[in-house]
């Protein structure tokens, strides 16, 4: 197990989301087609409101927890991380860059780092700064299309790309505070556009799709037509909404708001019920609380959430009706709002959760996107990533070979064996199928 573990160390990743409702960490290894969860911590976000840092102490002490606990569980210390960029006033531009080649000499991956080199540097606008180029297509001398050229030979290649862009000072902000509690950023990801490449298979991607992520404070919707990035954009509207309806209704403080719609909240047509969830007295009020009480009240937000999702994309002259609709974020696992969000959008809804052990949840799908999507881009670009320092294992290994053979004592065999297996053996069940990003956003037919 550990021979095969060794091989496959540049494959690992580490991806971090600062959510306005919590913030998130995943490590996970990407071997043959396979995501492997290594380690998975989330901690109560404070001190970040709609995607912008405002308390720098706050947020790096949340981030020093969640460093020390994912530490703990992989049993040493988080080398790198990938970082996901909100969608604040984000911007999508196409571009296509050239570079000439060497004569008689095959494609590498140096030249497809020198024509990403050559996106980036790209003039743009001084209080923006480029977070991620997703490849479109590869054309060399001008010829058809291809998905990736390395060993080719030709004069000149060209790339065909969108470069995702985010205010510069929300990007450095976030940079900061997370180097400040001790991580190294590897790379910085516009976690919207990621998401919503990685959502769909490959019958799916070819018509329109409009990604919702519905978080904590913002809802973001990314539209997509034949794989390609349109646009994205975060609306001031999500979860917290819901939760501060909830308090407003029945006066009740937003901790117990939060409370109610965790536990009980729900959207429910067919089954009213008047059972008592809620009872209490405060300052000689009483306050009496029903299931059917709590749903009215978290219907209606949920109501207006989807109608301002279909006036956005009417606004933007996209046709609902030509749309699959897909919904993200953890707000979007509110029981019942799928039903509602087909009411409303239309019949082609549908909630999206990673298949990974571990990580079967909505909220979870923006991390492993950006674990798949900095994986694809190192096959182009043969980057290494190791997050994590294997060398230890190796010496563990190498170790416990010397005393197995050493000692044939059976007390000590059992303990080489738990040292072995005290990283590798007792992760490697949590693992899920995964699709590859690039077969389906490659437009290898274009001319």
């Amino acid at each position: 197990m550990l021979v095969e573990w060794f091989e496959v160390k540049n494959n690992i990743y580490a991806c971090l989301e600062l959510g306005c409702a919590e913030i998130r960490i995943i490590v996970c290894n990407i071997r043959e087609e396979r995501l492997y969860v290594l380690s998975k911590h989330s901690i109560r976000a404070e001190g970040i409101e709609n995607g912008n840092v405002i308390n720098v102490n706050q947020v790096v002490q949340q981030l020093k927890t969640l460093k020390k606990n994912v530490e703990a569980d992989l049993k040493q210390e988080v080398q790198q991380v990938l970082v996901a960029i909100p969608t604040v006033d984000a911007s999508i531009e196409n571009v296509v860059a050239t570079i000439d080649l060497e004569l008689n000499q095959a494609i590498n991956s140096a030249n497809i780092k020198q024509i990403f080199r050559n996106v980036i540097n790209q003039s743009a606008s001084q209080d923006q700064v480029v977070v991620s180029i997703v490849p479109r297509s590869f054309k060399v001398d001008r010829k058809n299309a291809v998905q990736n050229p390395k060993g080719i030979i030709g004069r000149r290649l060209s790339l065909d790309a969108q470069k995702t862009m985010a205010p510069a000072m929300l990007v450095y902000n976030l940079i900061n505070v997370v180097e400040l509690a001790g991580f190294r950023v590897a790379d910085i990801i516009l976690g919207s556009v990621v998401e919503a490449l990685y959502i769909p298979n490959s019958q799916v991607i070819r018509k329109g799709i409009c990604h919702v992520n519905i978080g904590k404070s913002m809802t973001t919707i990314t539209v997509l037509h034949s794989g390609k990035a349109d646009s994205t954009n975060a609306l001031s509207i999500g979860g917290q909404n819901v939760t501060q309806d909830i308090s407003d209704a029945f006066e009740v403080t937003e901790e117990v708001a939060e409370m109610l719609k965790l536990n009980f909240g729900r959207i429910n047509f067919d089954e009213p019920s008047n059972e008592i969830i809620y009872v209490n007295e405060v300052e000689g009020k009483f306050i009496c609380i029903t299931r059917q009480m709590l749903e009215e009240v978290v219907m209606m937000r949920y109501e207006r959430i989807f109608k301002v999702i279909k006036q956005y994309l009417n606004q933007n002259a996209y046709k609902s009706a030509d749309i699959q609709y897909v919904l993200t974020g953890g707000a979007s696992e509110m029981t019942g709002g799928l039903d509602l969000a087909k009411e409303i959008l239309g019949p082609e809804v549908m909630v999206f959760r990673p298949s990974m052990l571990g990580v079967r949840h909505a909220k979870y799908s923006k991390l492993v996107a950006m674990a798949i999507f900095a994986h694809e881009m190192s096959l182009l670009t043969e980057q290494k990533s190791n997050i994590i320092d294997l060398s230890q294992y190796e010496a563990i290994q190498e170790n416990s070979r010397k005393e197995m053979i050493k000692d044939s004592n059976k007390k000590l065999t059992d303990k080489v064996k738990t040292q072995e297996k005290s990283f590798m053996d007792h992760k490697l069940e949590n693992s899920g199928v995964l699709v590859r990003l690039f077969d389906m956003i490659f437009d290898e037919k274009a001319k």
